[in-house]
This record gives structure tokens, sequence and C-alpha cells, in this order.
């Protein structure tokens, strides 16, 4: 009976796995295991305990429903949060680690149907830094860890993504490289520096080979929330004035950067900040502003709005402009976003993740000189303005793309070898 071990790929965005069969030293390819998967989960609201959709089922059943029950997008990114320790879902207690869980042993089950086995060996890729605190970075994995036992594992190793994927790209060349890798998701950028050599391939320990890894939380979440802020909040009244007593004050941007980030809307339902809502929409400027926004959370349209703004920046990858349209009937929005404002709006973010990198190879005692290849994968990397600073500093002809989704959990399948020595005698 052949042996097998699984990769996975729990990433902020999407999620993947992939097989290695121990037996005959390979990956198996199978379309029920292919392409990615959204790291969404879905908990319609009910009184019983029941299980959440998942992936891209669980958007439309969300959306089917009235974006009324619980959703959960970017789970991963609570991993390092140690103020989350549990959430009521339905009446019901659930953990982060129970949360992650539930994707995991999907995942797991996608995998078992085509080995036909119930694997209990996994190697599950991680970011290069979940968090710069050493403590929350240790509580990230740990919990993770917990999660992938939930899930029905029992050998579980942890492998740095950005090494998963340059291991995915060692599989392609055919002579020695030093490769920087950056691994851009929706959480977090992560860079490793490593030496590759197609001969090299499949030897058990690749440490010496790793010439320097890290990472920083800025990735493509947060040039969402940036366009939330710069184009679409003003529609929601930022910038008006209202009347205190006779003079006009501005409306503090409180509020407005709260809904920058999509999951924190539905905090705001509250008496409290709806009844300051209700008397902004008599004082202020901009009334219809304020109804909007008082729709926006009251109609818990938050997640629908971040889709448009997402689909948004990625129509800016590969066109100079394009439309933000939302549709819903008391949220009415209907912009223009070039593709030069876009990067106006997130130029901070592409000079705070540039900044790290120079950092980060003068740290490594490396020039761009010195580095051979530059692999650029998660979809975060698809961006033309952060592509543009890598061309700048190590020329076009040094970089290559990676298979933009699923390059991670290739790799981590590829480094079974290394963790297993064991099992390939």
């Amino acid at each position: 009976m052949d042996t097998f071990i699984y990769g996975i790929d729990f990433g902020t965005s999407n999620s993947a796995v992939t097989i290695w069969n121990a037996t005959t030293r390979a990956i198996v390819r199978d379309d029920r295991i292919a392409g990615v998967d959204a790291s969404f989960m879905y908990f319609p609201y009910t009184t019983r305990r029941i299980a959440p959709a998942l992936g891209n089922a669980a958007r439309q059943r969300y959306v089917e429903d009235g974006m009324r029950g619980r959703f959960f997008q970017a789970i991963k990114t609570i991993l390092p949060n140690t103020s989350f320790t549990q959430t009521i879902i339905n009446n019901q207690d659930y953990t982060i680690e129970d949360l992650i869980a539930i994707f995991l042993q999907h995942l797991k089950a996608r995998a078992d149907t085509v080995t036909g086995q119930d694997v209990k060996r996994v190697i599950l890729g991680r970011p290069a830094v979940f968090s710069a605190v050493a403590a929350e970075d240790e509580l990230a994995e740990e919990r993770l860890h917990r999660a992938a036992r939930q899930a029905g594992f029992e050998e579980i190793h942890f492998q740095y993504e950005p090494i998963a994927a340059a291991l995915a790209y060692e599989s392609r060349i055919t002579r020695p490289e030093r490769v920087l890798v950056g691994d851009f998701g929706g959480g977090t950028s992560d860079f490793t520096i490593v030496q590759l050599d197609p001969a090299r391939q499949g030897r058990t320990d690749r440490m010496a080979d790793i010439l320097a890894t890290g990472g920083l939380p800025v990735a493509g979440n947060k040039y969402d929330a940036a366009t939330m802020w710069h184009k679409v909040t003003p529609v929601f009244g930022r910038g008006a004035t209202y009347d205190s007593w006779g003079k006009q004050l501005e409306v503090s941007d409180s509020l407005h950067r709260k809904i920058c980030q999509w999951d924190q809307i539905v905090f705001l339902k509250d008496a409290k900040t709806l009844d300051f809502l209700w008397r902004l929409t008599g004082l202020s400027s901009d009334p219809p502003a304020f109804e909007r926004l008082t729709a926006l959370i009251k109609e818990n349209q938050g997640f629908a709005l971040f889709q448009v703004i997402e689909a948004a920046k990625i129509a800016l990858t590969t066109g100079v402009t394009t439309p933000i349209d939302f549709d819903h009937p008391q949220i009415p929005i209907h912009l223009r976003m070039t593709r030069s404002q876009f990067n106006r709006y997130t130029a901070d973010l592409t000079t705070q993740i540039t900044t790290y990198l120079d950092q980060f190879l003068a740290s490594a005692a490396l020039a761009p000189a010195d580095i051979e290849t530059v692999f650029l994968t998660g979809g975060t990397s698809l961006i033309r303005s952060l592509r543009e600073e890598f061309i700048t500093r190590f020329g076009a002809d040094k970089i290559r793309d990676g298979n933009e989704f699923t390059s991670v959990a290739e790799g981590l399948a590829l480094s079974a070898p290394l963790f297993f020595p064991e099992l390939h005698h």
C-alpha cells in the first residue's frame, strides 16, 4: 500500500491541499484537489450546532441568505491575536482552533477521497512571520498545530510558505540559482533568499541553503482597506461637517476608519452608534451619505462591498481604469478608479513593503546584483506598482512568476522528504 503525506496551504484568502506519494516519490495530480478554495466559512443563523458552508460555497450561501449569519474571512490573521480566545455562534462556543480545524478537516477529506486512506501526516505552511512579537508568533503556530490535530492529523510539521514556493520553483529549473522568493498573500508579505539547485532536490536537509527569511503583515487586505478609505468613504460622509450649537464641525473620521475593515462593520450595529448616525443624518452637510452609512451597517453589506473593491484592485492589474459599482438599493455607489489613483492611495503600503525588502537584503549582506532570480507568488504580487519596484531593483529579466495561487501548496508536498526522511530510503 502506498504511503501519502499531505501538504496544506491554509491561506488568508485561499487554501489548497496537495498529496505526496512517499512510495513513488512523486506529487499526486488529481482534478478533485486541483486549484484553490477560498478560505471562507459561513454559519447560517440557527438554534442548533450545524456544519458551516466552506470555501466558495460559503460566500454564495452568505449572499443568498441576505448576509445574515456569521461569515468568516481571513481567519488566519486572528491566529497571533492573544485577545481572541473564542466566539459564540448560534449559542455555541468556538475557539480559533475549532474554526480552523473545520477548514483543515474539509481539505483533508478532499484529499482522503483521492488517496482512499485516512492520512495522518501533514506539512502545514506558515508565514515567515505571523507577528513581529515572538510570543504572538509562537501562539499562532501552536494554535495551528492544535487545529491540525483536531482535524485528524497526528504527525504535523511546519514549513515556511516562501520556502515551499521556492521548492516548487526549483522543480522547474535546470541550473543552480540564488533566488529571492516574495510570497504576497492577503495577510502577509513574506521573503526568503534560498540557494536552489535541481541536483539537491529531494535532499532531506536544506537548512544550509536558506540564506534568510523574513516578512511583514502588510499585503492584499490592506490594499483593499486603502481603496475603501481614499475612494469610497467620502460616499459615506467622510469629510462632511455638522452643525453643533451654531458651529460647523467636521465629522470625526473614527467611524470611517472602522468601516475600512469589512469584518469590523458588524460591531457598529449598536444603539449608540446608530443613534449618532441618525442625528448626523439630520445635522450634517451630507444627509444622504449618513443614510448610506446607516444602511451599510444595518443591512450588513460590508462583505459584499469589499468584494467589489477587491474586484477593482484585480481589474487594475491588467487595465488602467475600472468601475466601482455597488447596486444595493439603499447604498448606490458608482465610481471610477484609475490605476494611477490606486497607486497613489496605496503608495505608503508599497513603500512599507519595499523598505522592508531593502533592509532584508542589507541584513543578509546581499545586493540586488547578488540575486539571480526573483520568484514572485501570491495574488498581491500582481499589483502593478509593487511589481514595478521589483523590476526597478532587479531588472525585468530576473522576474519569474509562480502559479500565483498553488505554488506554496505544491512546495509543501515537495518538502515531504525533508520532514519524513524515514519514508524515503
